[in-house]
Order: structure tokens, then sequence, then C-alpha cells
């Protein structure tokens, strides 16, 4: 899949945190993060791989936990 002009493609990685014995907890309190995957032609701000907070409103869901969105709503790159 290839993104147009200033979209971006990501998969949704839920917020979790583990305990020390190793058991995962979602987290209510945290936001949903996503993980670039395809950039469009002219995206500058973000690189694939990189994990990403956005604003979910304007995400497209093409499959499953895969979404298109605007680069213009990615909120924070960590």
């Amino acid at each position: 899949m290839k993104p147009t002009k200033n979209n971006i493609i990501v998969i949704r990685v839920a917020a979790q945190k583990e305990t020390s014995s190793g058991i995962i907890l979602k987290s209510s309190q945290e936001a949903d993060r996503a993980e670039v995957i395809s950039i469009g032609n002219k995206v500058e701000e973000v690189n694939v791989g990189d994990t990403v907070l956005l604003n979910w409103n304007q995400a497209t869901k093409i499959e499953n936990e895969t979404y298109v969105v605007p680069i213009t709503e990615v909120i924070w790159i960590y």
C-alpha cells in the first residue's frame, strides 16, 4: 500500500503496561499509539517505523488495525 501526497498509513498499537511478573494490562488512561508503515511522497515529518500519537477522529480504517491518516493529524512523534 502506498498513500498519496500528504497521507500516512499506520497500524494501531494499543497502549499497554506490563506488571513486574509479566502480565500485560491495557490502560484506558493512555492514548493508543500507531506505527507508521508507509508515507506519501510529500511527507517529510515522519519516517517508516516511527511511533506516533494522532487524532484518531480523522483516521480512515483500511483493514483490521490499519488506517490512512493525513500528516496534519499527527500530534506527537515518539
